[in-house]
């Protein structure tokens, strides 16, 4: 904060307010009662401003440097205890949000028009940056969340194919691939996107009632969180016998995944880290296909964070951060791509996902 020029930092987002505090709420549904934290740089702490209906909740805090603020009613309420809470910085103190690049934040024009107005005046600026230096290098304990919410979404996908058959819709695998990953440990299934079909997908809309059919491509992304970690990658498998070019397909996109994955060191911008896609793409005479435009992206806490491969990016690759990589290829009636997710060192990968199958994985009916 001192390096930055900040006098104190109010934390508006889940994902920051619980990777800063370690306090956990079923409140953040409710925008109602608010949740913030605020960290000031003449003060050691932090302080957690909540609802007093969690009074009992705070039992959970076994970190004496987290102070409960409690404010009785709603969100004009918690507001004004913000305020309170940054009484005594001078007046145009520059105060750090959690909103800037890659980071959206949480909160309302009520709580910045208070801030920058009399008596506080406060200059409000982007912390992003600042919190990125921090949640891009993980904990022992954040890898191994990872780890685990991999495996969860990778074991219930192929259990999952066992139980798929002609006529079942995409909203009804979803259903059962999220009950699996409940069953294996998953804290929630925050991403779950099932398609059937050909190709030609619309990746992010919901689940819908289509039906799968003989010679579809089953495609599956999964985000499965775990603890404080999230898992994000992608399995596909085909219904019935796949031709010799869509074996050929899936093994090129799989390989190049696999060489991308290992060709990655830190100090590799994101920009240098596309360059090397591209090449490899390029090496298969994949000219009629064209290059994805984010090849991958980091993640922890959110599904997706820093740094983003894609050309033209700055984004520094450090060591200890998560990297997934998903080269992706629409071609001979199907869809290519085995997303996967690994710790950077600057030895090579080390694969946090087991590594999709050697071969395109045939679903019989």
């Amino acid at each position: 904060m001192a390096q930055s020029a900040i006098e104190a930092f109010v934390i508006t987002s889940r994902h920051n307010f619980e990777y800063y505090t370690g306090f956990l709420s079923l409140y953040w549904i409710s925008d109602a009662r608010p949740l913030l934290a605020i960290i000031r740089r003449d003060q050691p702490g932090i302080s957690i401003l909540i609802s007093r209906i969690e009074q009992r909740n705070t039992r959970q805090i076994r970190n004496t440097d987290v102070r409960p603020v409690f404010y009785d009613g709603f969100t004009g309420d918690a507001l004004k205890v913000a305020g309170n809470s940054l009484r005594g910085l001078p007046s145009g103190s520059a105060v750090g949000f959690d909103y800037g690049f890659d980071m959206f934040g949480r909160g309302s024009l009520m709580l910045t028009d208070l801030l920058r107005a009399a008596p506080y005046q406060f200059k409000l600026v982007d912390a992003a940056d600042l919190i990125w230096r921090q949640r891009l290098i993980k904990s022992d304990h954040e890898f191994k969340s990872i780890r685990v919410a991999c495996n969860i979404a990778t074991d219930s996908f192929f259990d999952g194919l066992n139980h798929l058959r002609l006529g079942m819709s995409e909203y009804e695998f979803g259903q059962l691939l999220e009950q699996r990953m409940i069953g294996l440990g998953a804290d929630s299934v925050e991403w779950l996107p099932v398609r059937f079909g050909r190709g030609d997908f619309a990746y992010t809309r919901p689940n819908m009632d289509i039906k799968l059919q003989k010679d579809d491509f089953v495609w599956v992304d999964m985000g499965v969180r775990r603890a404080d970690a999230v898992s994000d990658l992608n399995r596909v498998a085909k219904v019935g016998k796949a031709t010799a070019e869509q074996e050929e397909l899936y093994d090129i996109v799989r390989s190049t995944t696999l060489r991308l994955a290992e060709g990655i060191r830190p100090g590799m911008t994101g920009s240098e880290a596309y360059a090397l896609y591209a090449k490899l793409w390029s090496a298969r005479n994949f000219a009629d296909f064209p290059l994805s435009g984010r090849v991958g992206h980091g993640s922890g806490s959110g599904l997706t964070e820093p740094p983003s491969l894609l050309d033209g990016s700055i984004d520094i690759i450090q060591e200890d951060t998560v990297l997934h990589v998903e080269p992706k290829l629409e071609a001979a009636g199907g869809v290519f791509q085995v997303e996967e997710v690994f710790r950077v060192t600057n030895t090579g990968p080390e694969f946090l996902s087991t590594v999709a199958p050697a071969k395109l994985p045939i679903i019989e009916v």
